[in-house]
Formats: C-alpha cells, structure tokens, sequence
C-alpha cells in the first residue's frame, strides 16, 4: 500500500456548520498525494452524518466515543499519521486550492525549514473577509517575536513528521494555546518559516473559540512564553520536571493566582478586541454585539464608549462629513494640543 506523501490532521467537535466548506478545500487541493484524518470528537449534532456522506478514499475517520478535548484528539491522529508530513486544517476555515502545493514547493526549495505556514485572511461567518493578516516570513525574526506571541495561524501550517519524534507531540496539559506552546518547542529545534501569500481562511464569528475564549487562550499563551524562556535559559521547563500529580497545582496558580484569570475587566477586554476585528471588516452588527457583550462584564472599560461613539459617526454621518472631522482631530484639535 502507498504511504502519502502528506497527513491532513483535523479534529471537530460539533462543527455541522461550516464543515463541508473545511473538508471541501481540502479535496479541492492542486496538491492530491495525501491521506485526510477527521477526528470526530464525540460530536453531539449532524458532524457524523456530514462526514459519512463523503467517498472520496482519501478521507479516513475516526470516532472518539466522547469527547476528549482538541489536545488529545490531534494526538490521536499523529500517532496514526503515515505521511512524511503534516498538515493541519481547522474544521470552521478554508485552505485556499494551491496552499499544499505552494508549502510543499517551498520545503522542497528550503530542505533546512521543517514548518512552514502562510499569511491568512481573517473571515466572518458568511465567508467576507474581514481582515488580511500578514506574518513575519524569516526564521530568525520568527523565533524572537514568538517570545512575544504567536506568529502562525496553525490551522495554515505544514511540518515534517520528523519534528513530533524529536519534540514529542502536543502537551496535553495544554488545554487551549497548544498549537501555540508546539510550535514553541519546534523552533528550539528547526528553522521555520511563514510563505508571504494568504492562503488560508481563518473563519471568526461571536460564537466561535478564539472570541468566546481569548481571555483563557491568552493565559495559556503566557505560560507557553515562560516555559519557551525557562528552556531557553536552564534547558528544561517546570513541566518536565513536574511530576503529575504536581501540574494540576502549578496550572491552578499560574491562570487564576498569578495571571489573575478570567476577570471580569480581561474578558470585556477581549470582547473590545475582537470587536474592533469586526469593525475594521465594515461587520457592524456582530461588532456592536460583541461591544455590548464587554459592556456587560466591565461598563468602565473606556475603549468601549471610544469604539462606539467612533464607529456610531462612521454610521450616521455620510464619508464627507467624517472627512471633515478627521481634519478638525487633525489639524485643530492635535495643533492645540501642542501649543
């Protein structure tokens, strides 16, 4: 039997909504050497019924009886994975036809890069992008800024199998952020890259993970920093060092004790953050929602009344008159301000 050349990794848990599109541009590729493994994470709505309804050979599912958490599910599939590389796919975005082949172009041109990822369009619910994102492209600038946040959408990226056998797989302590920490730890070891061209679909909507849970993501994303400096400085981190009974604990006290986890003030901070995404995008009834949303965890947050008074005018007043009152902020408000 042929081994293929690329495992697709994908995990979804009640994701009926916007799962055919997911599994569609990935059948779609340019690129057709590969095998696609769903994961079905005990999923509760019509997520079985739309993957039975597929053919295409390549496609291989797997059922978890319950469900089991995005961690341990990707897991799952890369211990079952036969490609020499793996791709991941989110089960609510898009890969554009040509990014396999482009990714896979790439590694080829570039033998000393084991992951490589894309730049990516931000898009709402109805599919209209909202945003274009682009990454830093080269290894070294990559592996400073990701001290300071994530740099790839992972859902873009494509990795040679060999990095899982020298890092190990996704942490499952790693409830949220683990493409995040992963990706971490494969820059200690590999050069990586980003492809200056969006291929990839990120699909944002009030409802999805990335909004609903930022606040906890971004605990997450801190932890996975401090645990990159601790490797960095002392060549292992408190969790390898941990024994298990012992990393509950030390979760407990750095997301609610030191990081001061899911405040009321941090959530409505959140809800701003994607709020002005939307707002960016012209999608301003999921924006207002989601100002109203921060409003409703911390009415003192003053970028709210910022955002609404800013994004009310852009609304009432016609293009002309906002012309108009930039002009004023500019040239007679800032000139006073400098007097």
């Amino acid at each position: 039997m042929k081994i293929p050349k690329v495992t697709v990794l994908m995990s979804v848990y009640n994701g009926e909504k916007y799962l055919r599109e997911a599994i569609d541009s990935i059948l779609s590729q340019t690129f057709k050497d590969f095998e696609f493994l769903i994961l079905n994470d005990g999923s509760t709505d019509k997520t079985a019924e739309i993957l039975k309804s597929y053919q295409d050979p390549r496609i291989k599912i797997i059922n978890n009886e319950k469900n089991i958490g995005l961690t341990k599910s990707l897991n799952k599939g890369l211990k079952i994975a036969k490609g020499n590389y793996i791709a991941r796919q989110d089960a609510d975005d898009i890969s554009l036809p040509t990014r396999f082949e482009e990714e896979l172009k790439f590694l080829k041109k570039n033998s000393n890069v084991a992951l490589v990822g894309t730049d990516y369009f931000l898009i709402n619910e109805k599919d209209k992008i909202i945003n274009t994102i682009n990454c830093l492209t080269e290894n070294r600038k990559l592996k400073e800024k990701l001290l300071e946040g994530n740099q790839f959408a992972h859902g873009s990226i494509i990795f040679k199998k060999e990095c899982i056998e020298k890092i190990g797989m996704y942490r499952e302590e790693f409830k949220f952020a683990q493409d995040f920490d992963f990706t971490l730890r494969i820059t200690e070891e590999f050069d990586v890259a980003n492809i200056p061209k969006s291929l990839y679909k990120w699909r944002i909507n009030i409802d999805s993970v990335s909004v609903k849970k930022k606040t906890l993501q971004d605990k997450y994303a801190l932890l996975a920093i401090e645990l990159a400096k601790e490797r960095k400085k002392f060549g292992q981190d408190k969790l390898q060092t941990l024994k298990k009974e012992e990393i509950n604990s030390f979760l407990d006290d750095y997301l609610i004790t030191k990081s001061g986890f899911q405040s009321k003030r941090n959530i409505s901070q959140n809800y701003c953050f994607w709020s002005k995404i939307f707002f960016k995008g012209k999608d301003y009834k999921n924006a207002f929602k989601l100002l109203t949303k921060s409003f409703a965890n911390y009415p003192l947050n003053k970028e709210i009344w910022v955002l609404f008074f800013r994004n009310f005018l852009i609304l009432l007043f016609p293009k002309p008159i906002m012309n108009i009152l930039r002009y004023i902020k500019r040239n007679i408000f800032y000139n006073q301000v400098n007097i």
